[in-house]
């Protein structure tokens, strides 16, 4: 195995755990709001429930704010760049564009994804009461979508994607790569793991022990 692939492979060990803090979430989230859609009868406007993300769900809440955090600071600059910048490399070595098409376009829809969150999360934060139970199953909506995804979408990597990389990137393009995927995002992504492990925490999820 090229060094690139243990290291990418690596860090969806990280992903893995993201995944389930997401999963998580959304399932607090549909017990939350399950239920409670308020009827649109003759359009006549009706308030939906009041929820106190603030008071009564400060472990949720702070979860939802680590998540976040994550999908702006981290997901993105370490691992989805370093994978493109890792595919570029590999056309350059010869790999048909085409292979790595389905990666990128994933990725893409991560984004979406993701901004669609941080727009959730800003109405479950700082918006009105007859807006935030709304915000609260767009939110649950886009993060099982993003999850559902990725889940698959990291595995298929693995499988099939990184395989065909390594047929094209040799040698001392390995070590180049590497570099690149070490100088992608921050130097030292513990402060990171340490945010999942306090997401974990609060959703009572199971932290792995430190390898």
């Amino acid at each position: 195995m090229e060094q690139f692939v243990a290291l990418l492979e690596h860090e969806h060990l990280l992903g893995d755990r993201i995944f389930a803090c997401g999963a998580a979430i959304a399932a607090k989230l549909s017990k939350l709001t399950v239920g409670q859609a308020p009827p649109l009868d003759k359009g006549k406007w009706i308030s939906p429930p009041k929820i106190d993300m603030l008071n009564h769900h400060q472990e949720l809440r702070r979860a939802m704010a680590f998540y976040v955090h994550l999908i702006d600071h981290f997901a993105d600059q370490v691992h989805l760049r370093a994978e493109e910048a890792m595919i570029s490399v590999a056309v350059a070595c010869g790999m048909d564009p085409k292979d790595g098409e389905w990666v990128i376009n994933q990725h893409n829809q991560a984004r979406a994804y993701w901004n669609c969150l941080n727009v959730a999360w800003h109405r479950v934060a700082d918006g009105d009461d007859d807006d935030r139970w709304y915000a609260l199953v767009d939110f649950q909506k886009c993060l099982e979508g993003f999850v559902f995804l990725f889940e698959a979408h990291a595995i298929r990597e693995n499988f099939q994607f990184y395989e065909k990389a390594e047929q094209y990137i040799k040698d001392s393009n390995d070590a180049l790569v590497l570099n690149i995927i070490q100088h992608s995002g921050p130097s030292d992504i513990s402060p990171y793991v340490s945010m999942v492990g306090q997401m974990e925490a609060l959703l009572g999820i199971p932290s792995p022990p430190p390898s």
